[in-house]
């Protein structure tokens, strides 16, 4: 009710921006039936990144420092994952490249590109702010519950505003054994209300009792593969079993809290091998 009665003033005082799609990296977006269905049910797929713009964002992963678990003291290279497992004490579930689009051009063209933006705009009711990136890695690995649910590998929902929209891209190939993501399509606008007050980790059995399975929507594909997504949804990432998962998630929304980007003073990166 709250985004609705905002978006109804967001919309009578708003001068939308055009943006010029024709100079996206994207291709045939209809964008008319990627909004119907991210109001519909949260999530819309079949938002693909070219083969090119992939390969420079693998070359840059491979190439640059990641962080363990998302702690700027864990820097490593991801070829020396095993080596830092080994030292660290802790599981290393996932790692994280900070200032990714100041470092990586194909990211910051990705975060500028017309067709995100005018998608964004058109989901939000407002011109949208770019929040930021978060380029990260999910590892196989063993685990406990509760190193699960720090990884966003439990069943949970994002506040991030009162209207926000993500994208995510695989830039490996994922199936059902390479931690793909899933969402529970129209929990973005529908909720048990103890699920609305309480915001916390819930585990699969109390989703899909609430929910339903059929509204459990698995989302497999190859490097470049891409999704929209209101992650007011119920949503999660399931953790790899047999290869490690890269993806890449860019954010919009109405109003920025300078939370959600990954940019952070070099100074306070350290490797640890």
């Amino acid at each position: 009710m709250t985004r609705r009665i905002m978006s109804f003033f967001i919309e009578k005082s708003t001068k939308f921006h055009c943006y010029d799609t024709a100079k996206s990296l994207f291709k045939n977006i209809d964008i008319d039936n990627v909004i119907d269905t991210l109001k519909k049910d949260g999530i819309s797929s079949g938002i693909i990144l070219p083969e090119d713009v992939v390969q420079d964002i693998l070359d840059f992963a491979f190439s640059t420092r990641c962080y363990g678990n998302g702690q700027p003291s864990l820097g490593f290279y991801v070829h020396e994952k095993e080596q830092v497992q080994a030292k660290h004490k802790n599981p290393l579930l996932t790692a994280v490249y900070f200032n990714a689009a100041l470092n990586c051009p194909a990211i910051s063209r990705i975060e500028r590109d017309p067709y995100l933006l005018e998608i964004a705009k058109k989901y939000l009711g407002k011109n949208p702010i770019h929040l930021g990136n978060r380029l990260w890695w999910s590892f196989v690995t063993e685990a406990t519950e509760s190193d699960r649910s720090q990884a966003a590998q439990m069943f949970h929902y994002d506040l991030d505003d009162y209207r926000f929209l993500k994208f995510f891209f695989y830039l490996t190939d994922v199936d059902l054994a390479n931690g793909p993501h899933v969402c529970v399509r129209g929990t973005h606008e529908r909720k048990k209300f103890l699920h609305w007050l309480l915001l916390k980790r819930y585990p699969d059995k109390e989703i899909i009792s609430s929910y339903g399975s059929e509204s459990i929507v698995t989302l497999c594909g190859n490097a470049g593969f891409g999704f929209a997504e209101d992650t007011l949804c119920f949503h999660k990432g399931y953790p790899p079993t047999i290869k490690d998962r890269l993806i890449l998630q860019i954010q919009f929304a109405i109003n920025d809290y300078g939370l959600q980007n990954d940019k952070i003073d070099n100074s306070l990166l350290k490797q640890i091998i």
